[in-house]
């Protein structure tokens, strides 16, 4: 078991909140062998696709000793959850960030609490919010996403683990498609340190096919603008209004296949950023499986090509939509 040495005299001095319905848990590192050096050391973002990503040598990524029933029932995240500020402080320091804007980042679980990973030094990193203010964060889709496909066996809890840790951008494109581009702010550092050296273990990991079907693009031509419609799994857009005017309200109904299904509606305009108008985010279908979102067109929303994209556990789908 791999564990680190300065948390755990820390732990051991102070204490740490346990709690009761989880029991102890032991925690194992999952993606690579960490050295207490490169613990120690100065992390450095890599980059997929444009966006910044966790450091392997300082944050592979760490988990609990849980199984797939474990995190699926309702509320576990939230029972395990224990990260203070002193911690959140000390994973900036270890990424060399001395200062950063309100709302720039998040302390995050690399392999988020809901696919078991733990609340250790090594499963912690600064994630880039790319929209601060908004409701969610890309990977946090990406993490509901991956979510349900292990509650509903169609990815192993391993495998999960093994990809966010590794690359979650690159994760987020083969579950989700299209990449929902925001205005991030650029990772803020004041120090450079030589990189550490040392080696890291690949795991031997299998992937479990996901059961996906694709349905053909439907596209409906509407006034001024036009609504193209693709999907992923059980899933589909079965309404969205295709043109919409700066201060207007726009309206978009999903259909899954799942009754009751959790599903949750990101709409990025065309600036790129996402919108964090009131009425998007999360929402229950209903039991025939209907979810609806109503939201409003901010009246200096600039002209252009906007996309919706819904993710639920029964599969995902995207449309675009015309701000004339």
């Amino acid at each position: 078991m791999l564990s680190d040495p300065t948390k755990q005299e820390r732990r051991n001095a102070t204490g740490v909140r346990r709690t009761t319905s989880v029991g102890l848990l032991a925690v194992v590192a999952v993606s690579l062998t960490l050295s207490s050096a490169a613990s120690a050391g100065t992390g450095h973002f890599r980059y997929s696709h444009g966006e910044p990503l966790n450091d392997l040598r300082v944050t592979p990524g760490v988990t609990f000793h849980v199984t797939v029933a474990t995190i699926c029932r309702s509320g576990y995240s939230t029972s395990v959850r224990d990260v203070p500020e002193s911690e959140k402080n000390e994973v900036y320091a270890m990424y060399g960030i001395t200062h950063h804007t309100a709302g720039q980042y998040e302390i995050d679980h690399l392999i988020s609490l809901e696919l078991g990973g733990s609340n250790a030094m090594g499963n912690l990193w600064p994630e880039l919010n790319n929209h601060p203010h908004g409701y969610l964060n890309s990977k946090d889709i990406l993490e509901n996403r991956l979510h349900a496909l292990v509650c509903t066996g169609k990815v192993s809890l391993r495998s999960a683990q093994t990809l966010i840790a590794s690359n979650w951008v690159t994760t987020y494109h083969r579950f989700l498609g299209a990449w929902p581009k925001a205005n991030a702010v650029p990772p803020t550092t004041t120090t450079t340190i030589a990189p550490v050296a040392t080696t890291i273990a690949p795991v031997a990991t299998t992937t479990a096919p996901v059961a996906t079907t694709t349905a053909p693009v439907a596209t409906t031509t509407s006034g001024a603008g036009a609504t193209t419609t693709t999907q992923v799994g059980d899933v589909q857009i079965t309404s969205l209004i295709s043109s919409v005017a700066p201060g207007g309200h726009e309206s978009l109904t999903a259909h899954s296949s799942k009754p009751n299904d959790s599903c949750t509606l990101a709409v990025t305009l065309p600036s790129g950023r996402l919108s964090t108008e009131s009425g998007l985010g999360t929402t229950t279908a209903n039991a025939s499986g209907d979810a609806t979102w109503k939201w409003s067109i901010g009246s200096t929303t600039g002209a252009g090509t906007a996309q919706a994209s819904v993710s639920c556990s029964a599969g995902s789908a995207a449309g675009t939509f015309t701000i004339t």
